[in-house]
């Protein structure tokens, strides 16, 4: 009997043109091997703010503001996407709210994923020390093979 080298491909979006970049390369791959494709993207957690965001900027969040940020993410998610996909190509679609890097690795462990696609911003420099890398926490934690995809100059 022989094995798919990936059954299970994850593609990690930010809506950026990073990861439109990054999905035609997942949807390819997932057609080319037969796997599923698993659609990821994070939002920002608005129960888990940070001190700073507490304390300077005092803001309570209506849970229906929250509900309608996810809603827009799935339906921005189906047509930017969704739509491009074979008919026959199984998919699902992970929206979940939380800091980026955790959540990715953890639906990844979850899904049993075997690649996990994404795009990479390549900040350099003091962008980078400051902001730091998602694409890089999860090259390094990740479980799975990871794939990273430059944005095209």
């Amino acid at each position: 009997m022989e094995s798919k080298l990936f059954s299970r491909i994850g593609f990690c979006t930010d809506f950026s043109e990073n990861a439109d970049q990054a999905f035609v390369i997942a949807r390819d791959m997932a057609a080319k091997f037969g796997a599923s494709l698993e659609i990821i993207h994070i939002t920002v957690s608005f129960v888990h703010a940070p001190p700073v965001h507490a304390t300077y900027m005092p803001v309570e969040y209506d849970p229906e503001f929250v509900e309608q940020v996810a809603r827009a993410a799935m339906e921005s998610i189906e047509e930017k996407y969704v739509k491009q996909l074979p008919e026959n190509m199984e998919h699902d679609v992970n929206v979940v709210s939380g800091y980026p890097a955790t959540e990715i690795l953890r639906v990844a462990e979850e899904k049993n994923l075997d690649l996990l696609i994404m795009g990479s911003h390549g900040l350099t420099g003091l962008a980078h020390v400051l902001f730091g890398s998602t694409a890089e926490r999860i090259v390094r934690k990740a479980g799975c093979s990871v794939l990273t995809v430059r944005h095209k100059q």
